[in-house]
């Protein structure tokens, strides 16, 4: 609402007890200040500038300040969403260039640091992720009738004292002692994600960014320790604990020389995939200057500011599939082939993290030039010049190759989705570039890749439908930026996973939504690694709709394979790697699901007609040729008089069905006819009506690629339709008094 002030949004924010209205209340504060709000008479409040008065109290809620409804900090639940709305403002607000300093030009990433600086920081160093606190009970004798009853009040967190003596006397006298679940590693996550999301209105992450993430990935997560306690405060703490359970069964269950696994050392692995699937968010360039003479731009020759973060997630890429590749080898006797995802989440989001990084490596990275490369140049010395081939091995297809077909993690389908994805989209971005006399066949390998691991017998049904997913999205150019695998394998939590992939990193808006949807438009300025791959997919879908004019080619027969291929497959045929039929069924036989999915992408690659193979069967008189084999043609479809006969009849059959269809798509066109009059005609007559009709949204770029939640508010943001930047002003008209009461 944009006549809601902003203490009304803060008040529902500390005073609201339901959590849907703290998270609408977070929201809409990431939007304000409006411009439509105007200028008001006092300019600070206790020397703090009101246009920062939004965040500042989503910052107190972050922090942990309390909510007056009920006298503690807020859920964790609720104070994830907080970091993430102050990310969006901060992106709302953020300055023209990360060159700006000083001042509030990134007040939301001071706030975020602030936190994470307080909670996890110490003396430079990243603290391990504890799940447990320690619960200090006090029974207070009396109560309010002053008999002998016990009250529940004397409840204390044991790392909310900081004196040692303190702690100590504090475990001395408590009556009980219990371990409970902290939560905070969930506010921990949304932090990171939200700090990796941040950018500048150019579309570039701030250098301070790529410091954080590179130490959250490189300090102490390796080996985390579950407990945060010093060794005497332990071994009290084990001593009570036998004396307590000694005390109630007369028999001492627990003592202080029994096993406990709770304070053995750990990889928390869900954080560490959360921030390295952040690493897909960051926008970074090398530093570069232009030429005197000729005013072209050149490289300094310095490292990409990527690389270190490169280097961190290859190591825990590195650390997952050797750990996956143990447990393989130790249940290799109860191997089923099953999948296994539940076990492996960082490397999915290592893969997809090192693609996207490779990717943004190579697009943002001016070519040397031969002649720039001396002899005596230290930038291609022999240990530069090895570095560097070991760094862009992460940007080759047959990298993630190898990592699918490895026989020793055949049951991390996770794993194995990844790489296909990464394999997708490597191949679509070597043809971003529109080369002469160079045919784009990079989703053609692509599709072929994954469908020769769809008919592969080991491979799970799961995974199959994920491969045929991941064929949609790069046909659709989706692939490399909504990152499907990732989302989906970095979390345990269905809801944020589907949250992340539908409204990205940051998650659904409250009106305009400038801040999240930065990170949804594909552009070469904001997302140069997926405007690549989107470039090449294009092409490539060009390529594979040829209508085949001039004849046919090489390149057309083997898109008329694939196109056999695919159409036998989803008819139910078994088909093999080399194109032939055998006697059994095929994979799409029982899996209604995955012959929908295939169905889907005939139908959007070829909606009318395969060109290619029609122009292949023509062809057929040739059989017997040493040109029609050497094309392939023997692996292409044919048709027969019967089938023919057959289609026609089903063709007559469906004729009433496709009269249907055709009226409903009629009759949904005249009712957006209707809704763009009804806006045009209350345009003409009178604006000032409450509930107004608002225009149509049009399909535009991002529409197209999936970002529907951004096109619609930057459509609405443009037009002025949603009470945001583009609105001004607001005139309130008051009619006449007659003078009675």
């Amino acid at each position: 609402n944009i006549m809601q002030q902003d203490a009304c949004y803060a008040e529902q924010l500390f005073h609201e007890g339901d959590a849907i209205g703290q998270v609408e209340a977070a929201r809409a504060l990431a939007e304000r200040p409006l411009k439509i709000q105007g200028t008001p008479k006092i300019t600070n409040v206790h020397d703090v500038p009101i246009a920062e008065l939004p965040v500042r109290v989503l910052g107190d809620c972050l922090r942990g300040s309390v909510a007056l409804y009920c006298d503690l900090p807020h859920n964790p639940a609720i104070r994830s969403q907080v970091a993430l709305a102050i990310a969006q403002w901060q992106n709302n607000k953020a300055p023209e260039s990360v060159h700006v300093v000083g001042g509030s030009s990134w007040l939301g990433l001071d706030l975020l640091m602030q936190y994470f600086k307080e909670r996890y920081y110490c003396n430079g160093d990243v603290l391990p992720v504890n799940f447990r606190r320690v619960v200090l009970h006090k029974h207070i004798a009396g109560g309010a009738s002053g008999g002998d009853s016990t009250s529940d009040g004397g409840y204390q967190y044991l790392d909310a004292l900081s004196e040692k003596d303190e702690r100590e006397n504090a475990i001395e006298f408590a009556d009980e002692i219990e371990i409970e679940e902290d939560e905070e590693y969930r506010v921990r996550a949304a932090c990171v994600t939200a700090i990796a999301s941040i950018r500048a209105k150019d579309g570039m992450t701030p250098p301070l960014v790529i410091d954080f993430l590179e130490d959250v990935l490189v300090s102490g997560d390796k080996a985390a320790v579950g407990s945060l306690l010093l060794q005497h405060e332990e071994d009290k703490l084990k001593r009570k604990q036998s004396r307590s359970v000694r005390d109630m069964t007369h028999r001492r269950l627990v003592g202080p020389n029994d096993d406990d696994v709770s304070n053995l050392p750990y990889v928390s692995l869900s954080l560490v995939a959360e921030a390295l699937l952040a690493l897909c968010y960051v926008n970074v360039r090398p530093q570069s200057d232009f030429d005197s003479t000729t005013g072209r731009p050149i490289q300094v020759k310095t490292e990409h500011p990527i690389v270190p973060l490169m280097k961190s997630c290859r190591s825990w890429l590195e650390w997952d599939l050797e750990r996956e590749r143990i447990r393989t080898e130790s249940n290799r006797g109860n191997l089923s082939g099953v999948g296994d995802a539940c076990n492996t989440s960082i490397a999915p989001c290592a893969i997809t993290a090192l693609c996207h990084m490779a990717l943004l490596k190579q697009c943002t990275t001016t070519v040397v030039e031969n002649n720039d490369l001396k002899k005596d140049d230290e930038f291609v010395a022999g240990s530069k010049r090895k570095s560097r081939i070991i760094e862009d091995e992460s940007s080759t297809a047959q990298f993630y190759i190898n990592i699918f077909d490895d026989k020793r993690i055949a049951k991390a389908d996770a794993v194995r989705a990844a790489a296909a994805q990464a394999v997708a989209c490597i191949c679509c971005a070597a043809d971003r570039n529109d080369t002469p006399n160079a045919e784009p066949m990079g989703l053609l390998l692509s599709l072929e890749f994954m469908l020769d691991r769809i008919l592969e017998s080991t491979t799970s049904p799961g995974l199959r439908l994920t491969l045929a997913l991941l064929m949609m999205d790069a046909c659709t150019g989706k692939i490399c930026s909504l990152q499907r695998v990732g989302c989906f394998a970095g979390q345990a939590r269905l809801c944020g996973q589907g949250a992340r992939f539908t409204n990205g990193p940051l998650g659904s808006s409250c009106g305009g939504d400038n801040g999240s949807s930065m990170l949804l438009t594909v552009a070469d300025s904001t997302l140069p690694a997926a405007n690549a791959v989107n470039d090449g997919a294009r092409r490539g879908l060009r390529s594979l709709k040829d209508p085949c004019k001039d004849g046919i080619n090489q390149t057309q027969a083997r898109v008329a394979r694939f196109a056999s291929r695919l159409w036998r497959t989803m008819n139910g045929e078994a088909v093999n790697s080399s194109g032939s039929l055998s006697n059994t069924v095929g994979i799409c036989a029982h899996d209604s699901q995955l012959r929908c999915q295939l169905v889907a992408l005939w139908q959007w690659i070829w909606p009318r007609h395969c060109y290619q193979v029609m122009r292949s069967q023509s062809l057929h008189a040739m059989d017997g040729t040493p040109q029609y084999y050497a094309m392939g043609m023997e692996q292409v479809i044919k048709t027969t008089v019967e089938e023919r006969n057959a289609a026609a009849l089903d063709d007559q059959a469906l004729v009433e069905l496709g009269e249907a269809v055709e009226e409903e798509i009629d009759k949904q066109k005249w009712r957006g006819e209707m809704a763009s009059e009804a806006y045009s005609n209350c345009k003409k007559e009178d604006m000032t009506v409450v509930g107004q009709p608002l225009p149509l949204v049009q399909k535009d770029d991002a529409w197209r690629l999936g970002g529907w939640v951004a096109s619609t508010s930057q459509q609405r943001r443009v037009q002025g339709a949603d009470g945001g930047s583009a609105v001004t002003k607001i005139r309130l008209l008051v009619s006449k008094s007659t003078g009675s009461t």
